[in-house]
């Protein structure tokens, strides 16, 4: 019996860049997982100008994991940790949730399942380094908005007159 496989992909801003690689992500996922013989097509969950710090506006997100309890696919594939969720407890809390109902995740770039339970400290190694490193984003833009605003920059708000 093949194995139902779907992925989640999932970039953080609307920007073209962005979309781009989200269209990017979406053809290589259906590719990879059509060219798998012992595989069946499950269609991607996709979250669009989202960020992976919580997982509370994350519509795509949330249908999967609904799906995966209800048993509509057996793994589901991801670029990276960070593409997954970048909040250590939320990576650790849907790992498990999923491993109880038998559904891995399978990280292609860190080459990590989590089904094999010698993945654990590795994935909570990622995962930690996938929230330090939104944590650091989001200061460097904090610090970037106000040396703007020093400058006299307003942000989104257009003037008139």
């Amino acid at each position: 019996m093949k194995k139902r496989v779907t992925a989640y992909c999932r970039v953080s801003t609307d920007k073209d860049d962005q979309l781009n690689s989200l269209e990017n992500q979406e053809r290589y996922f259906r590719e990879y997982i059509n060219n798998n013989p012992n595989w069946e097509y499950v269609p991607l969950y996709v979250d669009e100008g989202i960020s992976g710090t919580s997982t509370k506006k994350r519509k795509a997100f949330n249908k999967m994991i609904e799906d995966a309890k209800q048993g509509r696919f057996d793994m589901i594939l991801t670029k990276d940790v960070s593409r997954f969720a970048r909040n250590l407890e939320d990576t650790l809390r849907y790992v498990r949730e999923l491993r109880e109902v038998k559904v891995g995740i399978y990280f292609i770039s860190n080459n990590i399942d989590t089904l094999d339970r010698n993945n654990s400290f590795l994935l909570g190694f990622l995962g930690g380094i996938a929230e330090n490193e939104s944590e650091r984003i989001s200061q460097c833009v904090k610090w970037g908005q106000r040396r703007s605003m020093e400058k006299g920059v307003v942000f989104g708000v257009k003037m008139l007159g």
